[in-house]
């Protein structure tokens, strides 16, 4: 059986639902989802749910007075950072038993079988997964290397060492700005294949796919299940999930799909555009349990707009879309009036 874990507030519900839904889809093998319920709104609207295979963790049984001498002094994001490395410590100190822990982000979104990464560990003790970045969107010297999206550790002597060493590390700093060469929770990765014994890098492009590499590889679909390429190479790989950052939900009806980065129309038909269609189911479910419920929404500034218009079209391509949007609104008013 298969444990993975991950974290997340009232902000992040329809993600981390979504999330859940897409490994239950697709995860072959049995599992627990452990979920750090980063409110009490969260934890309650997950137990009233009761949904098969999630264990429920509130902050009242997690949190430390060490964690909560820490919170007062970090941000919302600077916290949950600062959590995900001390959850996995802390469900691997009450749970004896498990075998090893797998960290999702709750934007993750799985489109094909986890299985397919986790047979990469082999016989390896952690387990670690790189940006990739684009070359346009390189951040290596300020996010670092690695991303704490998808991440592995046994339960066994060496991956409690490393995991031990790393939540001590984020306890000490884990702040969203770069500090001699610190940022977050992640740049803390960057030398663990050398500093630490037994780490495995995930080699498996479909793992891992994110807006800030997505413009190397070329999508296509067969057999219902999506295939990845390298830009010209025929490599044909599975898709196994995609990280969805940045991705913004503005109402049950309407997202923008990425902040700040290029994205091609064909990525956006065949990633975003099943990844949207799943979050508006659970908006829906949501409102059975909660009718109030109206959290995860946020609006884009017209600024954020141009410039993402501007970087995926180019100029000349935004002027004919911004005439063809106001000659439609002018045509609105005039029908109105």
């Amino acid at each position: 059986m298969y444990n993975f874990c991950t974290l997340f507030d009232r902000n992040y519900f329809y993600k981390g639902l979504t999330m859940y839904n897409s490994l239950i889809a697709n995860c072959t093998e049995d599992f627990n989802l452990w979920v750090l319920c980063m409110d009490d709104l969260t934890f309650e609207l997950l137990e009233k749910m009761n949904l098969p295979k999630i264990k429920l963790i509130t902050l009242k049984e997690f949190e430390s007075p060490v964690l909560l001498k820490i919170k007062k002094g970090r941000d919302v994001a600077e916290y949950s950072w600062t959590c995900a490395s001390n959850f996995i410590w802390f469900l691997l100190q009450k749970n004896k038993e498990l075998e090893m822990i797998i960290y999702l982000d709750a934007d993750l979104y799985f489109f094909n079988d986890p299985k397919i990464l986790i047979k990469e560990l082999k016989d390896k003790d952690v387990m670690i997964t790189e940006h990739r970045y684009t070359k346009k969107y390189n951040q290596l010297l300020v996010s670092g290397k690695y991303c704490i999206q998808f991440i592995i550790f046994k339960n066994n002597p060496n991956g409690l060492t490393i995991l031990d060493w790393w939540r001590q590390a984020c306890l000490d700093w884990c702040f969203g700005y770069l500090n001699n060469n610190r940022f977050g929770d992640q740049k803390y990765l960057d030398d663990w294949l050398t500093r630490f014994k037994s780490v495995h890098e995930l080699q498996h492009l479909g793992g891992g796919i994110a807006p800030w590499n997505i413009q190397q590889y070329d999508f296509t679909i067969k057999n219902n299940k999506i295939l990845g390429n390298v830009k010209k190479k025929n490599d044909n790989w599975p898709v196994i999930f995609y990280h969805f950052h940045s991705f913004c939900l503005i109402s049950p009806t309407k997202y923008f799909p990425i902040r700040g980065y290029d994205l091609a129309k064909n990525a956006q038909t065949i990633i975003y555009e099943p990844y949207f269609k799943s979050l508006q189911k659970n908006i829906k479910f949501v409102k059975n349990f909660s009718h109030n419920f109206n959290f995860g929404f946020k609006s884009i500034s017209i600024k954020e707009r141009l410039v993402s218009w501007f970087s995926r079209f180019g100029f000349m391509k935004l002027i004919i879309r911004f005439y063809k949007l106001v000659k439609s609104k002018l045509y609105d008013q005039k029908n109105k009036s």
